[in-house]
């Protein structure tokens, strides 16, 4: 049986409630009569949340629910950007069995915290051939690759892991996931997706090369400290051909947005990391997932139309081989917003068009998850899908 999916979305930012009521109303009716196993909420942070929640559970009962704050959304094609309204998702069944389970509090315990979500939604959902699990989770809560490392301690190779970080809009404040009534501060939740066919997820970023590769000499927390034995800040400004303290610490995002790390991998491959910020010492801020002392990593430029090219690759590639999919889950990067600026619709656009009639719904993250081999499954600036 194919999953079916009903979408509701509310511009307005009058009423919390009503506006969550209004989404829910219209992704429920979208079902045409069939029952809901799911409901997935995409928001903007500007609500009050709690009221948001309310609306939407007075129209779905206790169905249960996931969901995330963000940094807009894309849904059915269309880019809902900053302070942009609520989008819910409505999904039957279908072929799968779903598992959901939150934890919060989880800064300075991620690989903990990681292994409890996986464990509990796993056994929500009960056995089964295959399986996929998504996560939402604060962005703010440190290096979130332990966390995917505390969830792959549980799901093994054969899992893929999907989904994105929480975010608010890029003021880095405050971030909120939801677990059926539950808003939830500082915390993350899981949806375990049991299958009898095999789950892929798609990532790919549209990023190249520019610099030569440097080694982390070292890094804590979030910040990378030292590039091959110097200063973070003044090596990576060398590979761009500043001079050292040439970009303050106020215009330095404008730059680095524009210019990531590529962390490289053993194929040959590279994984994303933005660097936020620089701090007075010279160390440079990571969003969510600091390269681990000894690895290398490049810097990256792109062009506008190469990040778009991305989105017609990922849909097709996550469409493919499987003709009965219901839906196409997306999460992309608040970065490539910011990048793509007055184009970003052009990416939901895109995915539309490629998926054709099967409903598309997405969130810009601070933070991608995309586990698809061995253990690095965090990502930057990057989009990742999965259909169901």
């Amino acid at each position: 049986m194919r999953i079916r999916a009903g979408i509701g979305c509310s511009k307005s930012l009058n009423d919390a409630f009503v506006a969550g009521s209004e989404a829910a109303n219209a992704a429920i009716r979208d079902l045409a009569g069939e029952t809901p196993a799911l409901i997935i909420v995409f928001t903007t942070p500007r609500y009050d949340l709690s009221a948001l929640i309310k609306g939407i559970r007075s129209i779905t009962g206790s169905t249960p629910l996931i969901g995330a704050t963000g940094a807009g959304q894309m849904v059915q094609g269309e880019h809902l950007g900053f302070g942009g309204g609520v989008s819910v998702l409505a999904l039957t069944a279908g072929p799968y069995r779903f598992g959901l389970a939150s934890v919060a509090d989880i800064k300075g315990k991620l690989d903990q915290a990681g292994q409890l979500i996986a464990r509990e939604s796993k056994a929500e959902a009960g056995p089964s051939s295959h399986a996929a699990i998504l996560l939402l989770v604060d962005s703010l809560a440190g290096d979130l690759q332990q966390i995917v490392q505390g969830v792959y301690r549980i799901t093994g190779p054969k899992v893929a892991i999907t989904g994105g970080a929480a975010g608010d809009e890029l003021k880095f404040e405050r971030t909120f996931v939801f677990h059926n009534d539950q808003v939830i501060e500082g915390g993350a939740v899981a949806l375990w997706i049991a299958s009898e066919r095999p789950l892929q997820v798609v990532t790919r970023h549209g990023w190249e090369p520019i610099g030569i590769p440097m080694l982390v000499t070292r890094a804590e927390g979030t910040e990378i400290i030292e590039l091959g034995g110097h200063p973070a800040a003044i090596a990576y400004e060398e590979q761009l051909g500043f001079a050292s303290g040439q970009l303050s610490a106020d215009d330095f995002w404008d730059t680095s947005i524009l210019h990531p790390f590529g962390l490289l991998q053993s194929d040959g491959k590279t994984v994303i990391r933005v660097a936020r910020s620089k701090t007075a010492q010279g160390a440079l801020r990571i969003q969510g997932c600091v390269p681990p002392t000894g690895s290398a990593v490049q810097v990256m430029s792109s062009t506008t139309d190469a990040l778009l090219d991305v989105a017609n690759v990922v849909a097709s590639e996550a469409l493919a081989n499987h003709e009965e999919a219901g839906v196409l889950l997306t999460f992309s990067c608040a970065a490539r917003a910011v990048i793509l600026g007055p184009r970003t619709f052009e990416e939901a656009q895109r995915i539309q068009k490629v998926a054709g009639e099967t409903p598309t719904f997405g969130l810009y993250c601070c933070g991608e998850f995309a586990r698809t081999a061995g253990v690095l499954g965090t990502h930057n600036a990057t989009l990742t899908a999965l259909a169901l």
